[in-house]
């Protein structure tokens, strides 16, 4: 049964189109079984043309002076590179240094978005849900890269995020609501850097709670998105803008979002603090019977008796 398991690995190449023959069949009657892998493949997909949407304008792009002098570098570098003259004849070495081009001029936006969009398509509290539902898809789906810190100390993940925010924020208390925090990451947005909480309850289903700068200034009551099977409830509190996102109903992500609403308005409460207990100091005048018979012993002189040899004089 262990070889005919579905991993991981197979779930990302019958995503990429990649898988054939009798595991291409594993893997579909798998996912016939299996909601769970089957959302997993629905967000594989989702991610990869999400990366096509990015790179693929870069990729079609005439390579400028920075390209070619990076494919310069990298020849010789790379598998199949050497002794190819033109640069079209070179894919391999243009993606890797297009990318490298790409990647470090998106560190700035999260995966490079609002780049190169247009003010008007940025400034919009639409926008911001949709950057939000983005960041659940991505991150819910790997369970390996699904949080930056852990929440083993909430205290301190609130200021890791407070800190990248530049305001003061904390994660919500959803115990009531069945999950808990699991941690959270920093996530640069089109209006300036976001935070996104991650939960989970008993069942394994992840919700994650997206905060930010707002693209205006107003508060703004509660608005709902639905993308394929992921709802969103987002709105704007103050001088941050909040976003609710899991796979629930509405109705279900309503009692969350209200949950979340009301502890942000009420504030943050105080975290528990964990502390070693002091250490107590014993008592001069309660020492034990043997230790008040052997003072010489305390101040760390051995007595000498017939049991032990003499030292030898000098």
């Amino acid at each position: 049964m262990e070889a005919h398991r579905v991993k991981d690995e197979e779930l990302h190449a019958y995503a990429d189109g990649q898988l054939e023959g009798t595991r291409r069949i594993a893997v579909e009657r798998h996912l016939a079984e299996d909601p769970e892998a089957a959302r997993k493949v629905e967000d594989y997909r989702a991610q990869a043309a999400l990366l096509h949407e990015m790179f693929d304008p870069v990729l079609r792009e005439d390579p400028g002076p920075e390209v070619n002098e990076l494919a310069t570098r990298l020849k010789g570098r790379l598998a199949g590179n050497d002794n190819r003259p033109a640069w079209h004849a070179r894919p391999l070495t243009r993606i890797a240094a297009t990318v490298v081009l790409v990647v470090g001029a998106a560190a700035g936006g999260y995966f490079g978005r609002g780049v190169t969009a247009p003010p008007q398509q940025r400034q919009t509290l639409q926008t911001f849900a949709n950057e939000a539902t983005q960041a659940h898809r991505f991150y819910t789906s790997d369970e390996r890269y699904q949080v930056e810190m852990g929440a083993e100390d909430p205290g301190a993940l609130d200021n890791f995020l407070s800190q990248r925010v530049g305001k003061s924020i904390f994660g919500p208390d959803l115990s009531k609501a069945g999950y808990r925090l699991i941690g959270g990451r920093s996530l640069p947005t089109d209006t300036g850097a976001g935070a996104q909480y991650m939960y989970i309850n008993d069942q394994g289903k992840r919700i994650t709670l997206f905060v930010g700068p707002p693209p205006a200034g107003k508060e703004t009551s509660f608005s709902f998105a639905q993308q394929g099977d992921i709802a969103t409830f987002y709105w704007v509190e103050g001088q941050l803008a909040y976003a609710l996102i899991g796979r629930l109903s509405k109705d279900e992500l309503m009692g969350i979002t209200k949950a979340v609403y009301d502890d942000v308005k009420a504030g943050p409460k105080p975290r528990e603090q964990h502390q070693q207990p002091p250490q107590q100091q014993p008592n001069p005048e309660e020492r034990k019977p043997d230790q008040a018979q052997q003072p010489d012993q305390q101040n760390g002189v051995q007595p000498v008796s017939d049991n032990h040899h003499k030292p030898k004089d000098s």
